[in-house]
């Protein structure tokens, strides 16, 4: 029963769906004896609204919607050629160039996501240990969208109305919202908020305790991820979800050395091997504008692999309780994407800015009833937890707090 009382902890992973995240537990050596079994429900929950972009500058996940643009950034997103014929030509008629910035569109959106994360695991001997991760992913997206045009427009509009009442209006109903005209032009579904609740990527995990002695203890986890998680809609502009519809495949090794009855010392490296296979896409025309009609619904797609690193420690205070905590470094190579359906300059876009880099930092309180258990002063051997992750540096991760909680139950 000894290596019950270390932190158990079979989901250490740096990655969730196809990029980067904050840590959401410590890594650990401990493995189940031979026929224990181990039920645990763990929590994890953040707000996705910021992020740290290209240049790992902080930034809102709406930025790129926050654009100055110009008459003829509007008028290439017009879908009605009279319309658009018409404008061009009060635009001429007036002196006025089509690059002259006609306004600026804005939005704010941000997104909650709850992930409950029921884990089952068996000791299959001595040093193997099995577990199965079923991840149901609660998200709750907000989203708001506008336009603000310069008093040039304006004008321009009511110069337009004394020749064309009709057209007038349906000018001022595009320039409303200017973003949400030009994703109904491309062909993809209106942006809105909504709340959804989806089963997320299944998780396979293979423990093998390699070594253990009094000077340290070597453990090997080895993880698969099935594709059973809902995709990205290819006709939505924003859509969380809890998967990226692909296998992945992670080995993590993990070294703890006691330090002394009190302190462990604990260091990790690992990679995860995320496998090609062919995915529906937008092709967009450039990284200015990435909104496209275009759909290949065969294009070969790479996920970028992931490879990381920690260094951690745990301290007891008291044989029920103590504390926890990491540093991560990480980084995710750039996605590939290749496709017949356009030129391979426009599927190279899709790859910008999907390499990563993080830095994070992450701290833990656990309480076990174990300890209790064996002195018979407690019904059941238990371990409860609460953590809190935070990426602290990186290019293009998101950098909100994420919040962890979990209760382990042995019998």
């Amino acid at each position: 029963m000894k290596s019950l009382i270390i932190l158990f902890t079979l989901l250490s992973s740096t990655s969730w769906a196809a990029g980067l995240t904050t840590p959401f537990s410590l890594g650990s050596t401990a493995v189940l004896p031979k026929g224990v079994r181990n039920v645990r429900v763990g929590g994890i929950t953040t707000m996705v609204d910021g992020w740290y972009n290209d240049t790992g500058v902080t930034a809102g996940v709406a930025e790129p919607f926050n654009q100055q643009l110009s008459y003829g950034r509007l008028l290439k997103a017009e879908s009605n050629e009279n319309l658009k014929l018409n404008v061009e030509s009060q635009l001429r008629n007036q002196g006025v160039e089509l690059d002259t910035i006609a306004g600026t569109s804005y939005a704010d959106i941000n997104t909650r996501a709850v992930v409950t994360l029921p884990t089952i695991a068996y000791g299959l001997t001595e040093k193997w240990t099995l577990a199965m991760a079923v991840p149901i992913v609660y998200t709750n997206l907000s989203i708001a969208t506008g336009f603000v045009g310069t008093p040039q427009l304006q004008q321009l509009v009511d110069n337009f109305s004394q020749k064309s009442q009709k057209q007038t209006q349906l000018i001022e109903e595009k320039l409303t919202d200017v973003i949400a005209t030009e994703i109904s032009n491309k062909g993809y579904k209106p942006l809105q908020s909504e709340e959804q609740t989806r089963l997320g990527d299944v998780v396979l995990v293979a423990k093998f305790l390699a070594h253990k002695s009094l000077n340290y203890s070597w453990a090997l986890t080895n993880t698969i991820t099935l594709p059973t998680a809902h995709v990205r809609d290819v006709n939505k502009v924003v859509d969380p979800t809890p998967g990226d519809g692909q296998l992945d495949y992670g080995i993590a090794s993990t070294v703890e050395v006691p330090v002394n009855a009190r302190l462990n010392i604990i260091q990790q490296m690992g990679v995860n091997i995320q496998f090609s296979d062919t995915r529906e896409t937008r092709i967009p025309f450039t990284n200015e504008e990435r909104l496209s009609s275009d759909v290949d619904y065969g294009a070969s797609r790479d996920l970028g692999d992931q490879v990381y690193s920690s260094l951690g420690a745990s301290y007891s205070f008291l044989p029920t309780f103590g504390v926890g905590g990491s540093y991560t470094i990480a980084y995710k190579e750039r996605d590939q994407w290749r496709g017949s359906l356009a030129s391979p300059e426009r599927y190279e876009v899709l790859g910008v800015e999907t390499e990563q880099f993080m830095q994070a930092a992450f701290l833990q309180t656990t309480f076990s009833t174990i300890p209790l258990f064996q002195a018979q002063k407690f019904p059941l051997p238990m371990m409860a937890s609460v953590g809190v992750g935070k990426v602290i540096d990186g290019r293009n991760v998101r950098h909100n707090s994420v919040w962890s909680m979990d209760v382990s139950i042995f019998f």
